[in-house]
């Protein structure tokens, strides 16, 4: 070996901080008197020694497994020798209730420390709730967002921490696999009993107000509540449950849909039903509605199974799902699930619930009468309506409301009459509805997903008066793209309507000329033959609604009219005004309401230049300064 040849060979040696080079010893890292354990959301001190590091190039830090750790765990994520970094706990615990903290010197990579550290549960009482809603973002984007948020049972209300996905499907998507993780903020009630404003601190700056959520909410009952994103950076719609149980369903079917928006904008829709084995594989047939291009009674492919859930409950499905790569789901309980596609390139929210212990549906899990909504406000209409049944696959009659003019061009439909079709419906709760005739202009098929008879598809924590049933999930399957529900219908008697209500919707206008002008609004009050000066929050961030940008606290006055049909449906002119300061006066909305029962009614708009879509539900604490204090559950001493 010559002597250049030699010199390499040392020089290499002693860069790997091999023992016996010149200034001595080899290059270790250690780190000295590690914390054991930190509480959820907590912080802890972490330091990194780094023997024979000659040039003082230190450590970087690393949290194993990414799904618990999220990317932003250590301050700073890079220290020197002896120097501090601040470890952020997850906000729930992983599955294991352990993370790794790594240091690996810069150095040499090949040298690092690994340490054990347990998350433990937070010591201060809670109540977890889960989130979802759908919409539309400021730059036009849609997108999907869903979490679940602990917030404290103290009377303070105070958000102790959560989790969440957010996806546009084209900028902005949470990161994967860990999603955006919430630190703080707070859910403070109304004194007039109109609603509530919930606002979430996250870790990830490209949501919200740089990284801060604000959402309006509309209580029907302390464990459920209408939502709607209400800060200016995206407007949406969707609900607010209480967590049950975070546990991951075992050996269970449920029925699913999801909406959203494909990777060249347009709308998309699936629906289906599955079934979830003791090793939690996952099992069934799903039809996808892309741009009004259906396929239907496809088999989910092999090796798709549900993931672990973390104590907050979100889990994520192994093996993607209806096109979708990366989906995470959030328990909301035993029998129900939000589920979120987290791919980068596309985004879809939406429901699975339970269809009980042994699913055992047939056509007379159908009618006699049911009432249904079905829609999207990118797929640009809303429908209404109710139908009858013979319990033998036929559609006997009905009549619906549709209205697809904003976009499509086409009329509103007023009550059109009848409806007449067929239907099928298997034992495990996969069926279809195809109208042969029905007026509603481009309605056609919806593929239908049978649930629990026990569930309530609006209010999954508020069991369902006796002799009702549950239902079944929509998804629209023909040149129109939408998901819904269908509610067997108990009582057509506007009289019969609970006396306070919470309502909410979704809609939009074509005031750019292409469509994407979307407005939701909630809200509760009294309800005596319709609404007279019902307080709510109306997020309008395009003054697509009012001409006029923003977000308003606003009054909801209407007088219900029944057809006299005996059918359930009535209609009524809603104005809507604001009271915060803001005047856009009053716009007045043409509205047509259908009742499954005195507790439920879906209601959309059927005006030539808009459209909403929505429901209205009984309201148990209306008129309180606030809900009953959100109690403690299960979660609290994981």
């Amino acid at each position: 070996m010559n002597r250049v040849t030699l010199w390499i060979v040392l020089l290499s040696v002693c860069a790997l901080g091999v023992a016996g080079c010149g200034g001595g010893g080899t290059l270790a890292v250690t780190i000295p008197s590690p914390p054991t354990a930190v509480a959820v959301g907590g912080t802890v001190s972490l330091m990194a020694n780094v023997a024979n590091d000659h040039n003082n190039a230190g450590v970087t830090w690393a949290c194993t497994p990414s799904v618990a750790c999220g990317q932003f765990s250590f301050n700073p994520d890079a220290t020197t020798s002896g120097q501090t970094t601040v470890f952020t706990a997850p906000p729930a615990i992983p599955v294991g209730g352990t993370v790794m903290i790594t240091a690996t010197s810069v150095a040499n990579t090949a040298r690092s420390a690994t340490v054990p550290l347990t998350i433990t549960a937070s010591s201060t009482a809670t109540s977890n709730f889960v989130f979802y809603a759908s919409g539309e973002e400021a730059s036009g984007d849609t997108y999907s967002v869903a979490g679940v948020v602990a917030i404290s049972t103290d009377g303070n209300n105070t958000i102790i921490g959560g989790e969440q996905d957010y996806n546009d499907g084209d900028v902005t998507t949470s990161p994967q696999p860990s999603g955006d993780f919430i630190s703080g903020g707070s859910l403070t009630f109304a004194d007039d009993g109109s609603g509530a404003i919930l606002t979430l601190i996250t870790d990830n700056p490209n949501v919200g107000a740089s990284g801060t959520e604000t959402f309006a909410l509309s209580y029907a009952n302390a464990n459920h509540a209408l939502i709607i994103q209400f800060d200016g950076s995206a407007t949406s719609f969707g609900s607010f449950d209480l967590q049950t149980s975070a546990a991951t369903p075992v050996s269970a079917s449920f029925a699913f849909t999801d909406t959203g928006a494909d990777s060249g904008g347009a709308a998309v829709a699936d629906g289906g039903v599955f079934t979830l084995d003791g090793s939690s594989n996952i099992t069934g047939f799903f039809d996808t509605n892309d741009a009004g291009a259906p396929v239907t009674d496809t088999p989910i492919p092999s090796g798709v199974s549900a993931g672990p859930t973390d104590s907050l409950g979100r889990g994520n499905v192994i093996g993607g799902l209806a096109g979708a790569v990366t989906i995470n789901y959030y328990v909301v309980g035993p029998e129900v699930l939000r589920t979120i596609n987290a791919d980068a390139t596309d985004t879809a929210v939406g429901s699975a619930y339970g269809q009980g212990a042994t699913p055992a549906f047939s056509l007379a899990s159908i009618g006699p009468a049911d009432v249904f909504n079905v829609g999207s406000s990118l797929g640009f209409y809303a429908v209404a309506g109710q139908l009858t049944t013979d319990s033998n696959g036929n559609i006997t009659g009905g009549t619906g409301d549709e209205n697809e003019s904003v976009l499509n061009g086409n009329p509103p439909v007023l009550g059109a009459t009848p409806l007449l079709g067929t239907y099928l419906m298997g034992a495990d709760g996969y069926g279809s509805i195809t109208f042969t005739s029905t007026n509603l202009n481009s309605v056609a098929v919806f593929g239908v997903y049978a649930v629990d008879p026990t569930l309530n598809i609006l209010d999954p924590n508020n069991p369902l008066p006796a002799g009702e049933n549950g239902g079944a999930l929509i998804a629209e399957m023909d040149s129109l793209v939408g998901i819904g529900a269908l509610i067997p219908q108990t009582d057509t008697a506007l009289g019969d309507v609970a006396s306070e209500v919470t309502f909410g919707a979704q809609g939009d206008t074509n005031t750019d000329g292409v469509g994407n002008d979307e407005f939701d609004f909630v809200g509760e009050g009294l309800f005596s033959g319709g609404l007279s000066n019902a307080p709510g929050s109306l997020s309008d961030p395009f003054g697509a609604l009012t001409g006029t940008v923003g977000e308003f606290n606003a009054t909801f006055n209407g007088t219900f009219t029944d057809d006299g049909t005996g059918v359930g449906r009535s209609t009524s002119s809603l104005a809507v005004s604001a009271t915060n300061g803001t005047d856009f006066g009053t716009v007045d909305l043409a509205v047509t309401a259908y009742e499954a029962n005195p507790s439920q009614l879906f209601w959309i708009e059927t005006d030539d230049t808009s459209f909403f879509s929505g429901s209205i539900q009984a309201n148990s604490i209306v008129g309180d300064a606030k809900p009953a204090k959100p109690r403690s559950n299960v979660q609290k001493k994981r």
